[in-house]
C-alpha cells in the first residue's frame, strides 16, 4: 500500500475500495511530540480521577489502555474535533460525522498480538457509519506491534467472530485463512495515520522490542446513529463481577446473585467494583431488588445516563 496526503482527492475512492487508506504526515514532528507529552500528562494527572471502566492495566500493573479520553480532558476533546480531521471525514463519507471517542493502547515491550477483529462487531452502531483514524506516535514496524489490515474486508459485512477466555473477540481463523491474500502489514511512520472503515478486519502484532509503542485513535460515527449493545456490555461486566466475587465458575446475565451463593461480603465487593469501574455508588437495596446482572445493568444505565450519551 502507498501513502497519500490528507488532501489527496483519491482518498474517498481508496476507502470505498480497500476499507483502509494510509495518510502520510498527518501530524508534524512537533505535533507528534506535543501529543505524546499530552498523553503523558493525562496518564499522570487526569487518569487517577477517571472511572475505572475507561482504563485498564495488565496483570503486572503496566497500563494497557485509556479510552473515552475526550470526555475527561479538554485538550484531547479539541484534538479530536479538529477541522482538518472532520474535513477529511466529510470528504469520504455521505453521512454527517460526530466524534465518538479517543483511545490509546500503549503497546508495552513483550505485549501479545491483538487478534483480528472488526470495530463494528466490538462496538455495533446502527446504521453502520463508523470510521477510525489511527495515528502513529512512534514509527510502527513489524517488530513493535505492527498493524495488520485485510484490505477490502469491509465489503463482507460482519464476519463471524469467536470469543476467547479473556473476553476479546477474534474473526474465525478459518475465514482469515481464506482471505489471507487480502492481508497487508504496512510500516507506518510516526505522525502518519491509517483511516479505516468500521467493517475492516484488522489487528496488531506482538511488540518484541524493548520500548513501548504509542498511537492514538480518533473514532467517529454518524450523528444519527444509535449505539447498540450497551446493556449487553454492562451486563457482561457485572456477570464477571458476580463470578469473581462469589467464586463460581459460571454465571449468566439472568442468574440470581443469592442463588449463585452470594452473601453480604460478596455483595459489598461487587458494589465496590461498580464504583471503581463506573464511578456510581449503588446501594445494597438496589442490588437486592435487581439481583441479576442484566437487571443491575439496567439500573446502572439509568443512573449513568449512558443511553443518552450514545443516542
Amino acid at each position: 500500500m502507498d501513502f497519500v496526503t490528507i488532501d489527496d482527492p483519491s482518498i474517498k475512492s481508496r476507502l470505498e475500495r480497500d476499507g483502509v487508506v494510509l495518510i502520510d504526515s498527518l501530524l508534524s514532528k512537533d505535533e507528534v511530540a506535543e501529543t505524546r507529552a499530552q498523553l503523558e500528562r493525562y496518564e499522570k494527572e487526569v487518569l487517577p480521577d477517571v472511572p475505572r471502566v475507561h482504563y485498564e492495566f495488565h496483570q503486572d500493573g503496566v497500563l494497557r489502555n485509556m479510552t473515552e479520553i475526550q470526555r475527561y480532558d479538554e485538550w484531547f476533546n479539541r484534538f479530536g474535533n479538529q477541522d482538518r480531521f472532520f474535513d477529511l471525514f466529510r470528504g469520504v463519507v455521505d453521512w454527517d460525522p460526530a466524534l465518538f471517542y479517543l483511545e490509546t493502547f500503549p503497546k508495552r515491550p513483550g505485549c501479545k498480538p491483538l487478534r483480528m477483529h472488526q470495530e463494528l462487531f466490538a462496538g455495533p452502531v446502527d446504521p453502520p457509519h463508523y470510521l477510525h483514524l489511527w495515528i502513529a506516535l512512534d514509527d510502527v514496524t513489524n517488530d513493535n506491534s505492527g498493524m495488520v489490515f485485510y484490505r477490502g474486508s469491509h465489503r463482507f459485512g460482519l464476519a463471524p467472530h469467536i470469543f476467547h477466555p479473556d473476553g476479546l473477540p477474534e474473526v474465525q481463523p478459518e475465514l482469515l485463512e481464506r482471505i489471507a491474500h487480502l492481508r497487508v502489514e504496512p510500516d507506518i511512520p510516526a505522525g502518519s495515520a491509517a483511516l479505516f472503515d468500521g467493517g475492516t478486519i484488522h489487528g496488531s502484532k506482538a511488540n518484541i522490542t524493548d520500548r513501548r509503542r504509542l498511537s492514538l485513535v480518533v473514532a467517529v460515527r454518524g450523528k444519527d446513529t444509535v449505539v447498540h449493545g450497551d446493556l449487553d456490555i454492562f451486563a457482561s461486566i457485572i456477570t464477571r463481577f458476580y463470578r469473581e466475587e462469589i467464586g463460581v465458575a459460571k454465571c449468566s446475565a439472568e442468574d440470581d446473585f443469592y442463588s449463585l451463593g452470594g452473601d453480604e461480603p460478596a455483595r459489598d465487593r461487587v458494589l465496590k467494583r461498580i464504583v471503581d469501574y463506573y464511578g456510581v455508588e449503588l446501594t445494597a437495596d438496589q442490588l437486592d431488588r435487581r439481583r441479576t446482572p442484566r437487571a443491575l445493568a439496567e439500573e446502572l444505565i439509568e443512573l449513568t445516563g449512558w443511553h443518552e450519551l450514545n443516542t
